[in-house]
């Protein structure tokens, strides 16, 4: 369970060794805070807003891993809510059962999935970060799995299109992977419209949250914007991260529908085990109802 509020603030006084001031709830398991960034020799002299995020101790090292990557694409000039270190250099310190970060906030605007201009700067973003993460390595980023749902997972047979999605669209991606060269690297993990940050005053894009951070084919982080996009009409989106990343536009044109699916049928399994789990909301219906029906 995550660390009240009050904890927060001692262990940022304790362990950063700040005078922070109200940690304001930004939902479970992260706050706000405003410190004095004076207080940080490597800080930018900026707003002094910072923002506090909690992960359990059995998922420290990919939250850490996550928080090395973030630094590493904020030292090439993406801005990525790069973590300020503790007073011994440490990225995390415990607090209750779990770690916290202390991490710089990414000034703007969450992107708007449905905004065509909006999905060029979300495009453009997510090449840019994925180029500046080439060279950049930890033992501890999660590697990508096509079958990361097991076939034998009792949800999948709640809808009897659901189990056959599953298997079919990870054979296919599996094929791929062995007959294609990909372009594999770093991924972000979860590039929704609402990671990115959009600064009105100077027009730089941000990418934010890389808790889930991982290695494989970058396509499939692509793949996972297109659908929080809608699953078609991304064109812009599309676009726009072939100017800016490193996969090569044949790649994305003949392997982006495989890996389009194969995100789409990992995201009915998810939404059907929250259903299968305690009934769902309204909504998880509605999306499960929308999911099979890209996957048609």
């Amino acid at each position: 369970m995550a660390p009240a509020a009050d904890q927060v603030h001692t262990t940022l006084r304790r362990s950063w060794q700040c005078s922070p001031g109200p940690c304001i709830p930004l939902g479970a398991a992260a706050w706000r805070v405003e410190i004095d960034d004076r207080q940080f020799e490597s800080s930018p002299r900026d707003s002094g807003q910072f923002v506090v995020k909690w992960a359990p101790a059995a998922a420290r090292r990919g939250f850490e891993a996550g928080l090395c990557a973030a630094e590493h694409v904020e030292a090439a000039g993406v801005c990525a809510g790069r973590p300020v270190r503790a007073a011994d250099g440490a990225l995390t310190t415990r607090a209750g059962d779990g770690v916290l970060a202390l991490l710089c906030l990414v000034p703007g605007r969450p992107l708007r999935a449905d905004d065509p201009v909006d999905q060029a700067w979300w495009g453009g973003a997510l090449g840019a970060a994925h180029r500046s993460l080439r060279r950049f390595v930890h033992q501890d980023l999660a590697k990508f799995q096509a079958a990361a749902v097991p076939s034998a997972a009792p949800h999948l047979a709640m809808e009897p299109w659901l189990g056959p999605a599953v298997v079919e669209t990870a054979a296919v991606v599996r094929r791929i992977t062995v007959t294609d060269q990909l372009t594999y690297g770093v991924r972000h993990g979860s590039p929704a419209a609402a990671r990115f940050r959009l600064d009105s005053a100077t027009g730089r894009v941000g990418l934010v949250g890389w808790a889930a951070a991982g290695t494989g084919p970058l396509l499939y982080d692509l793949a996972h914007a297109v659908l929080c996009a809608g699953g078609t009409g991304a064109g812009a989106l599309v676009e726009a991260y072939v100017r800016a990343g490193p996969v090569p536009g044949d790649e994305c044109e003949a392997v982006l529908p495989a890996m389009l699916a194969l995100r789409t049928a990992a995201q009915a399994a998810a939404v059907a085990a929250r259903i299968h789990a305690d009934g769902g909301t309204p909504r998880d219906h509605a999306e499960l109802t929308r999911l099979a029906t890209l996957l048609r």
